[in-house]
């Protein structure tokens, strides 16, 4: 460990540098703008990610290289970090600052990984305080330190941990091109092709339509040593839920509102920032007042309503009531229609899309591991705990 050294990061960059202040537009006037809101989920869909207008000087100025590293520096996601991986027409946007790593230094895979480890994070944590607005300027930014082994040794204890993401990119993207193919199976067959035949149904005839709630916090015991997985409505931005938010005893469950939704359960948030948002619970789970589940009673399957709904949200949405915090009601949901196709048609559905959305999970469960691996190989292998084999 003696040949590794402290630095902070401000020491082995070229350039740090604050974004290019536009509009954002999904016209495609100039390159993508990459805001903070591109850089939070697991990887940065460029496909989302927006245009911006830019003169050819300010467009020099304001490139993304593949190896940047972007930082978001306001908001509830302050300190959230992206190294950019591919060569794309991109600039990046002003609440976000660039970091440009000195090759010659350091290895901005490495840096990275550095940058998602918990002393990071710390750091960040400490430096924003009780703002209630937090944020983090480049000049603090540059006084994170850490230590750094020599540049091969940070190669290659940047290949160990970027060969478990690539797989868990790969599995990602594969999720997304087999639900994408299973919603427009659906899409084909249930709404443009639909039957006139096929009858139309309150969603409450097929499903239990289970509001969630939360045990009191008044009580500790219901909170301590718990085994039943219990999730918020922030839970449902991910894109299959396997890990709880928190846990609760059964003590808590059978004295609350609180329901336990079986593995499968599509999931509806029906209040506060993630209104609208659907997901999946691939283990049982209860879940909060802003959370409905949506359990099959006859022949329509889970897989049937997470697509139905998906097809529907927006309509569900305009049902939306309330003021300043806008909700969906649960009786609006209830009696929102669902289609009963014939079983020729339900037939098809179990053949065809069931398959796909089966290995969807497969594929969610063995990123969660590999996501889980990652995470326990990060900090022994950035503090030098572990060694890597040159």
């Amino acid at each position: 460990m003696t040949e590794w050294r402290e630095f902070k990061l401000g020491d082995i960059c070229t350039i740090i540098q604050y974004g290019y202040t536009e509009s954002a537009t999904f016209d495609p006037v100039g390159p993508k703008f990459l805001r903070i809101t591109d850089i939070v989920p697991n990887i940065i869909d460029w496909s989302t990610v927006p245009y911006c207008k830019i003169d050819k000087e300010n467009y020099e100025k304001y490139k993304l290289d593949v190896g940047d590293i972007v930082i978001a520096r306001t908001g509830a996601t302050t300190g959230y970090n992206k190294r950019i991986k591919d060569s794309i027409n991109a600039v990046f946007a002003s609440y976000l600052i660039r970091f440009k790593i000195n090759k010659e230094i350091a290895d901005d895979c490495f840096i990275s990984y550095v940058l998602k480890s918990d002393s990071y994070f710390g750091f960040i944590d400490n430096a924003v305080g009780g703002s209630a607005q937090p944020g983090i300027n480049a000049r603090v930014l540059s006084q994170f330190s850490f230590l750094l082994p020599p540049l091969p040794e940070q190669k290659a204890i940047a290949d160990v941990l970027s060969s478990l993401d690539d797989k868990i990119d790969l599995l990602t993207r594969q999720n997304k091109t087999l639900e994408d193919l299973a919603q427009a199976y659906f899409r084909k067959w249930f709404i443009e092709d639909a039957s006139k035949e096929w009858e139309v149904v309150p969603i409450s005839e097929k499903f239990d339509v289970l509001l969630g709630g939360t045990p009191s916090r008044k009580i500790e015991s219901y909170w301590t040593n718990g085994t039943i997985g219990w999730i918020n409505s922030g839970k449902i931005n991910e894109f299959r839920i396997i890990e709880a938010s928190e846990y609760i005893t059964e003590e808590a469950l059978n004295n609350s509102s609180a329901k336990l939704l079986p593995a499968g359960t599509t999931v509806l948030a029906i209040t506060g920032a993630t209104l609208g948002k659907i997901s999946m619970v691939l283990r049982s789970f209860a879940a909060n007042q802003s959370v409905i589940g949506l359990v099959p009673k006859a022949e329509l399957s889970n897989n049937f309503i997470f697509l139905w709904l998906k097809e529907n949200i927006n309509a569900l949405i305009s049902m939306q009531t309330g003021g300043a915090q806008q909700h969906i009601n649960s009786n609006d949901v209830k009696s929102f229609d669902v289609i009963v196709p014939d079983t020729v048609a339900l037939s098809l559905f179990r053949r065809k899309i069931d398959p796909l959305m089966l290995k969807i999970s497969q594929n969610c469960f063995q990123i969660n591991t590999l996501n889980k691996l990652r995470d326990t190989l990060l900090p022994k292998l950035i503090s030098g705990e572990i060694r890597v084999k040159m």
